[in-house]
């Protein structure tokens, strides 16, 4: 059961001793049409006039381009008839979001001439999920068709609309309860055809009871639901309450062989349906009919029940479930059949064996198999004298209430909680089915207004009709203007949040063209920076070469300014020195000057030498006097470094003017003629001035470097020795 059965060309085996798992739940993200074809009755022979060998094709339509055949079909009857049975179930699948287009077809085809005998097409967004359906689906009258015979055409089967979850309901802590049926535990001796059964969960068993006792067709049996085609009404897809006060029955296959049956099938009833609330009147019945053969040419239909079982599903069950281990469930070993003419070897009444579970989640992974059955806990009471026992208490409860008044009271506090929570859920489904079905009656309507309104129907129509349509479309009116009052609002904030965000994007943008020529100034600044500190280290190198000559220049002229040997003539230049006598006299006159100007320097500073000499006598008087000393000390030197320099300034002056005069005398020997540009140009201008008269210095040029230390000693004079 649940799978794609294909067509053969001949009759399907017993499969009485095979096991077909029950796919309850479609894959993720589709869903699953289960038909299962129980039998025809009039169909209408083959254009020829012979008798058809009919089978099922089940397919979805529109049909998929690249899918032209029937995604399942039955086996074909073993032989020709017009009254076939098959007792087989298909199922298709679809996607989850094609539901509401798609529709499904059941078509009986001859196999010998391949001809169509008669075709049903169901809107798949009709069907309730999870909802066992039988229909005794009804050819009507079509145009065009030579066959008169499928005008009584009849299909009788079962179909259930599957989901890839089970869901959920308020105030219900479970989405299902399957139950698993094996089959008669011993063989019988007056049993001449496989069985059916037809299983239900009642949550009043008092009201089935009662139902029964006044004859109700739905509450025996199988309740048909006779759909003629084409459809005139959705109505007849709906669930009346009725049938869910007396349980939502399903049908199982034939089970064989007829003196021993197996079913080894799985039930699901839903938890919207009451089938998960245990109480002290909610019970498990199952009837037992015979299924008639095939070879009766009869139509297909369910007689009286050949026995009952009846398991009561109290809260003592329940608990018992909840406290086993691994699944909850419970395994019911020897379930009597009762109301029975059936007899089995031995005598006695025959017995079945079922088990069962609840199921919490929406999407379980296990369901029930006979290998899990094994490993369920038993049932340690006798199912014969919990139904005694039941059936006692439900028969004397008024004659010993007193006698048991706390349990009575808790058993109808809880039996009104439970009647409570179904009316609540059953309306609360009931309204949103009723509104389900306006929406479809009201499109059509329409519909059917468009196409078929002859102007004095139009004319005929109420006043109330149009009052309410008037009334229909003010509210719809309104609301539309609420709505567009929330739009234009909607469209007004995000009009204020587009200009915000312009105005800011203009900011950043003024900030970033304010920022551009201040990122430029700055990247100028820090090439200065990079140039400053390069001038800075050339800076430093030439302040050390400075010193250097300055320590040289020191040394030089501390040697200078010592007493020469007596040995060393004066006035006469050192050996080696051969310049000329016009150079030579110049110089010496600089020189006299020189010393002269320093002579006299001394002499006006004769009272601090004196007082120097005296030194060593007047430190012992007082140290007042002994700082004085010092700090006139300290001038003279600084005074005496002054003119130490300003003599290494002229010295660099007549350095420069000697390799000049050098230059010039080249130039003269070689033939070259310019203007004299010499600032001394006659040596008597230079010795008839006032030799105590100091030269004038040229500044140093502030761009010029200071030179290296082997061009300021060829600058000097040739009487000043570099030593």
């Amino acid at each position: 059961m649940g799978q794609k059965k294909t067509k053969g060309t001949e009759g399907p085996e017993d499969p009485w001793n095979t096991f077909q798992s029950a796919r309850h739940l479609a894959p993720s993200g589709r869903e699953a049409v289960a038909v299962s074809l129980h039998g025809a009755a009039d169909l209408p022979g083959c254009k020829d006039g012979s008798e058809p060998w009919p089978f099922v094709a089940v397919k979805t339509t529109p049909q998929e381009a690249d899918s032209q055949s029937p995604q399942a079909m039955t086996s074909v009857v073993s032989e020709p008839t017009r009254a076939p049975m098959w007792g087989e179930t298909v199922e298709v699948e679809i996607s989850a979001e094609e539901v509401g287009h798609k529709g499904l077809v059941i078509t009986v085809v001859d196999n010998k001439k391949k001809e169509e005998l008669v075709s049903y097409e169901i809107p798949i967004k009709y069907l309730r999920i999870f909802h066992p359906y039988h229909f005794e689906l009804v050819k009507s009258t079509q145009s065009g068709k030579t066959n008169r015979d499928a005008n009584k055409t009849r299909l009788y089967a079962t179909i259930i609309r599957k989901s890839s979850f089970l869901p959920r309901y308020i105030g219900s802590d479970h989405t299902a309860l399957e139950v698993f049926l094996r089959g008669i535990n011993e063989p019988l001796t007056n049993s001449s055809n496989p069985m059916v059964v037809v299983a239900r969960v009642v949550p009043s068993y008092t009201e089935f009871k009662n139902s029964q006792a006044n004859r109700d067709l739905a509450s025996s049996g199988l309740p048909i639901t006779s759909l003629s085609f084409p459809i005139s009404s959705v109505m007849n897809f709906d669930v009346p309450r009725t049938s869910q006060q007396l349980g939502c029955p399903q049908l199982s296959r034939p089970g064989g062989p007829p003196e021993q049956p197996e079913w080894n099938q799985s039930f699901l009833f839903q938890g919207r349906d009451g089938a998960t609330r245990f109480s002290e009147d909610t019970a498990l019945v199952l009837e037992y009919h015979s299924s008639i053969s095939m070879k009766g040419g009869e139509p297909w239909a369910l007689g009286k029940p050949l026995g009952v079982s009846v398991l009561p599903l109290k809260s003592r069950l329940y608990r018992k479930m909840l406290t086993g281990r691994g699944l909850s469930g419970l395994h019911v070993e020897r379930l009597p059949i009762t109301d029975t003419n059936l007899k089995t070897i031995s005598g006695e009444a025959p017995t079945v064996d079922l088990s069962f579970q609840l199921i919490s989640s929406e999407r379980p992974e296990n369901f029930l198999t006979p290998n899990i059955i094994q490993n369920l806990p038993i049932l340690d009471e006798k199912p014969g004298s919990i139904h005694k026992s039941w059936s006692k208490a439900t028969n004397v409860s008024e004659s010993q209430g007193s006698e048991e008044e706390p349990q009575g009271l808790e058993r109808q506090q809880e039996t009104e909680m439970n009647n409570y929570r179904r009316a609540m859920q059953k309306m609360a489904e009931d309204i949103l089915s009723l509104r389900r079905q306006v929406n479809i009656l009201e499109v059509e309507n329409r519909t059917l207004r468009g196409q078929v309104a002859p102007p004095e129907l139009e004319e005929e129509s109420s006043q109330e009709e149009a009052q309410a349509l008037a009334a229909s479309m003010k509210q719809k009116l309104f609301l539309s203007q609420l709505d567009m009052r929330k739009l234009r609002d909607k469209v007004q904030h995000l009009q204020n949040e587009l200009i915000r965000k312009n105005d800011r994007e203009k900011e950043l943008l003024h900030l970033y063209q304010a920022q551009q020529p201040q990122a430029a100034l700055l990247r100028r600044y820090q090439d200065k920076l990079l140039k400053m500190k390069g001038l800075e280290d050339t800076v430093r190198h030439q302040e050390k070469v400075i010193e250097k000559m300055e320590r040289v220049l020191e040394d030089r002229l501390r040697e200078r300014n010592e007493v020469s040997p007596p040995s060393w003539p004066p006035g006469k230049p050192s050996v080696g020195e051969n310049l000329p006598a016009d150079l030579y006299s110049l110089l010496l006159a600089e020189n006299s000057r020189l010393r002269a100007e320093l002579e006299k320097n001394r002499h006006q500073s004769a009272p601090i030498i004196l007082q120097q000499q005296a030194l060593p006598d007047l430190l012992g008087s007082s140290s007042s006097d002994k700082f004085n000393l010092l700090a006139k000390l300290e001038r003279a030197q600084n005074r005496i470094s002054t003119l130490e320099n300003m003599l290494e300034d002229s010295a660099r002056r007549w350095g420069r003017e000697k390799q000049d005069l050098a230059t010039r005398l080249q130039e003269q020997e070689h033939g070259f003629q310019h203007a004299s540009s010499l600032v001394l140009t006659d040596p008597s201008n230079v010795i008839s001035g006032d030799p105590k008269q100091p030269l004038k210095l040229e500044p140093p040029q502030p761009g010029r470097p200071a030179g290296s230390q082997q061009e300021m000693v060829n600058s000097l004079p040739a009487n000043v020795s570099p030593k």
